[in-house]
């Protein structure tokens, strides 16, 4: 019974480890489908960091893909940098649910964002055309996506959620397999994660 116990408590640090995502937009709102950055102004959002407290936006990095952070979180940011968008495959004007496979992108083109091996930075890269390999969890499964909400971003070809993660070179996003990312974080953290983030992402995507 205690060992049960102690897995259904990792599991839960584990899934708020991963729900650090958060989907903002000028109006509460459900979270909707478009085909490019070009569509309604209205489906552009913001992507808020609970570990960083900041926009992930598009910056220029010397190493990896150009993804960073915001200064700070502040109205006037949010409004600048309100430019992330997502696309379900074939019905693009559609909401959002719980994990559906979705394309992810950011601004102008090239627009979408993939898995993709690097030698430095987060395993990601952009592309012109859109990558259905995105799911949002948290929620229960066709549960509409709605702002405000704290999610994960998972990638099905990395099988792991987005995070961030500190690093030397290159944007600070990383996965939780990342090198290094055990000595960022306490060791009840550590092992609940390592050991547990799985078995809710498995909860989540069989909900």
């Amino acid at each position: 019974m205690t060992d049960s116990l102690t897995s259904a408590n990792d599991i839960t640090i584990a899934e708020d480890y991963l729900k650090q995502w958060t989907i903002l937009t000028a109006e509460p709102s459900t979270v909707l489908s478009k085909s490019s950055f070009d569509g309604p102004v209205e489906r552009n959002y913001n992507l808020k960091n609970k570990q960083v407290r900041k926009f992930l936006q598009h910056e220029e990095q010397t190493f990896g893909i150009n993804l960073g952070w915001t200064d700070d979180a502040e109205p006037a940011t949010a409004t600048k940098v309100r430019r992330w968008f997502f696309k379900r495959s074939g019905d693009t004007q559609g909401r959002l649910r719980y994990g559906e496979t979705i394309a992810l992108a950011n601004g102008q083109k090239p627009s979408f964002i993939r898995n993709a091996h690097r030698t430095v930075g987060i395993d990601l890269e952009w592309s012109e055309t859109p990558v259905y390999e995105w799911k949002l969890l948290g929620g229960e499964a066709g549960d509409e996506v709605k702002t405000g909400q704290w999610l994960a971003i998972y990638n099905v070809k990395a099988g792991e959620c987005l995070t961030y993660f500190d690093r030397t070179r290159g944007g600070d996003i990383g996965w939780p397999s990342s090198k290094t990312w055990g000595e960022q974080l306490e060791d009840r953290l550590v092992k609940a994660v390592k050991e547990y983030a799985d078995d809710a992402v498995k909860a989540w995507l069989a909900s």
